[in-house]
């Protein structure tokens, strides 16, 4: 019977240590050293690839901040801390991963009225059409492939948190 108690307190203890589910845990960001703390301890507690939404949704927000305005990096790190904190980690990976499909579905629309234009002057002008503008299609048509891919996996992850109850 002592035995069973003991294995009973040792169970109890280590349900009580268990480390909890990364998308659960809320964010501290109430300032840069509090993110800073924050990230440094998840990193202690889950391997790198597990963070890797989170690092990209974070990186995200910032970028969303020029989009809104902010011309500063100060700014656009104080106004990620100020809509990640107490957040779970869960909710800044969709609210970045929205992010970043916004971005990149906007940079996608600039890059085909670019694209637009210069089939139109290739078009019109044939044999004699720039060597720049038929470069820049090339390179246009390059970076659209690569952000449909980008695109794609932000549909992946988005779609996959939100069949798991997430988003």
């Amino acid at each position: 019977m002592r035995n069973l108690l003991v294995v009973g307190c040792i169970l109890l203890a280590a349900a009580g240590c268990a480390r909890p589910d990364l998308p659960a845990v809320p964010v501290r960001a109430d300032s840069a050293e509090a993110l800073a703390a924050f990230r440094a301890g998840i990193g202690r507690e889950f391997p790198a690839e597990r963070l890797a939404d989170f690092d990209t949704a974070i990186q995200e927000l910032q970028l969303a901040g020029m989009d809104a305005g902010l011309a500063t990096a100060a700014d656009r790190a104080a106004a990620m801390r100020a809509q990640v904190h107490g957040q779970t980690v869960r909710a800044v990976e969709i609210a970045g991963w929205r992010a970043r499909r916004q971005r990149l579905a906007a940079e996608m629309a600039t890059f085909e009225r670019t694209l637009a234009a210069d089939l139109r002057t290739r078009a019109e002008r044939g044999a004699a059409t720039p060597s720049v503008v038929t470069n820049r299609i090339q390179n246009v048509e390059d970076i659209l492939a690569k952000h449909r891919g980008l695109l794609a996996e932000a549909d992946r992850r988005l779609e996959a948190w939100a069949r798991a109850g997430g988003g």
